[in-house]
């Protein structure tokens, strides 16, 4: 649990638990088959969703943290956005 937490409400505490569940959901679509970027794409409309203001969601080389070049490759989801004033991030294997 980061430092982070300690600015959120209890409410936005259970809010921002919904970053991590986001996250897992575009793994396993990657992981399906779907492209990067279609992970992307659902995480940050889920997120803006819930009221979290996305700045970026991004699906990188889990060594290099370059741009995939194919799904095949080590990746890592990486995100932050913010809930009301604090400032979240998180990031998880593929």
């Amino acid at each position: 649990m980061s430092s982070r937490n300690a600015y959120l409400s209890a409410a936005e505490r259970q809010v921002a638990a919904a970053i991590y569940r986001t996250l897992n959901e575009a793994a396993a679509m990657i992981r399906a088959g779907a492209n990067p970027a279609q992970g992307e794409a659902h995480a940050t409309t889920a997120l803006s969703a819930l009221g979290f203001k996305v700045d970026y969601v991004a699906a990188r080389n889990a060594e290099t943290l370059a741009k995939p070049t194919s799904a095949r490759e080590n990746l890592r989801l990486l995100a932050a956005a913010w809930l009301d004033k604090t400032r979240l991030i998180d990031n998880i294997a593929v």
